[in-house]
């Protein structure tokens, strides 16, 4: 029984995109299972933590799922999740007092501590308004789970953490990626550690919509994956297929050239996926094939939708597409004198909007009498009007 596929179901009456609450349903089960789980690879242990970025225009409904994980995981005994609003100063003092005490009698040792934050964010500009190279760096450092220390002049303070964790969920619009992040931050560390899940498909449902379980059953199940410790182990199936995934240079791979230190991370984002997947399916510290087969499902539907963000980060805004592909479609018309076929003017614009955003390019421009569309033999074409092609 998966609760990543029950959570789905239970957010079925909201309007956020089922790819928003499928990765915040995978993000939730990455900060219960904290380090308590872990999976070995080279010779060290990866652990499952997440940094999962929402991206969206306004309205897509991104909140709707990540309020609804915080409450989840706020049922959950020990779980630290940290405030929205943070300095990279108050982040590390949060951090220092999400101090985990694991005991496991039969083990040795029989106490593990360590240190982990879940931070859940309805708006990354809240966490982030302006890009600071320390704060960014410190959560790159973080990412990893190596030792942090710092020594805090002012207060005479030094901080060591030897086994800290942080997870983190967070929404935010391509004009905030746009505007904040500078053009280097694609090359950099924090980047290339984070998901990036993007949709602009907004969802309406009925207001009077009735949920279809309630949320005792999902939180006593998130319950019962939180108490999960120990190396999960590849069964030789799995691992196998991994492998041969890895070294074939995991295909399919993102070209976009602002994803391509993104991509040196994939097989870590991977192994983390596949942790995730056995966890949700059967709580159990085994990853077997049909685990790997469905987290890089996972990873492969969100890196189709990731050159997407590019597009919608593009400046200049609606009216520049609009006369951009105004004049596409005169310069094509004057040369061959005949309507322009839709799939053409379609294709054109697929490299200058996201997706869902063409038909309503191409609806405003019939809206705004800048285009004629007409019916051929082999379907829809446009001519284009106003300017010089009236002359």
């Amino acid at each position: 029984m998966s609760w990543i596929d029950d959570f789905i179901s239970y957010t079925v009456n909201t309007t956020s995109p089922e790819l928003f609450r499928r990765w915040a349903a995978i993000s939730t089960i990455a900060m219960a299972l904290e380090r308590k789980v872990w999976a070995v690879t080279y010779g060290s242990a990866l652990y499952p933590n997440l940094y999962v970025i929402l991206v969206a225009p306004p309205g897509v409904g991104k909140s709707e799922v990540t309020w609804r994980c915080r409450d989840f995981l706020s049922r959950v005994d020990d779980i630290h999740i940290g405030a929205s609003s943070l300095t990279k100063a108050s982040m590390i003092d949060e951090l220092n007092d999400a101090e985990r005490r694991v005991v496991r009698p039969q083990d040795n040792p029989a106490v593990i501590n360590f240190h982990s934050l879940s931070l859940i964010v309805d708006e990354l500009g809240v966490l982030l308004p302006v890009y600071e190279n320390d704060f960014m760096n410190t959560l790159t450092n973080l990412y990893d789970g190596q030792k942090y220390s710092e020594k805090r002049r002012t207060k005479n303070l030094v901080i060591e953490i030897a086994k800290p964790q942080v997870n983190i969920l967070a929404a935010t619009t391509p004009a905030y990626l746009n505007n904040v992040m500078p053009e280097g931050a694609w090359d950099q560390g924090f980047i290339s550690r984070t998901i990036l899940i993007y949709t602009g498909d907004k969802q309406l449902r009925s207001l009077f919509e009735a949920q279809p379980m309630t949320t005792t059953d999902l939180s006593d199940r998130l319950k019962d994956i939180a108490v999960l410790y120990g190396e999960m182990k590849f069964t030789e199936e799995a691992a196998t297929l991994l492998d041969t995934w890895h070294l074939d240079g995991g295909q399919p791979a993102p070209e976009h050239p602002k994803l391509m230190y993104y991509n040196s991370r994939r097989t870590a984002h991977l192994i983390k996926l596949c942790q995730i997947a056995a966890a949700d399916a059967r709580q159990e510290l085994i990853i077997r094939a049909e685990d790997f087969r469905r987290a890089l499902d996972w990873l492969i539907e969100a890196e189709f939708h990731m050159p997407e963000i590019f597009k919608a980060m593009g400046t200049g805004g609606a009216g520049k597409t609009m006369d951009e592909a105004w004049y596409y479609l005169f310069t094509i018309f004057t040369k061959e004198g005949q309507p322009v076929a839709e799939h053409r003017l379609i294709q054109f614009l697929q490299e200058k909007v996201p997706v869902h955003q063409i038909a309503v390019t191409i609806e405003m421009m019939e809206k705004g009498r800048l285009i004629n569309k007409t019916l051929t033999k082999t379907g829809n074409a446009y001519t284009p009007k106003g300017r010089q092609a009236d002359v």
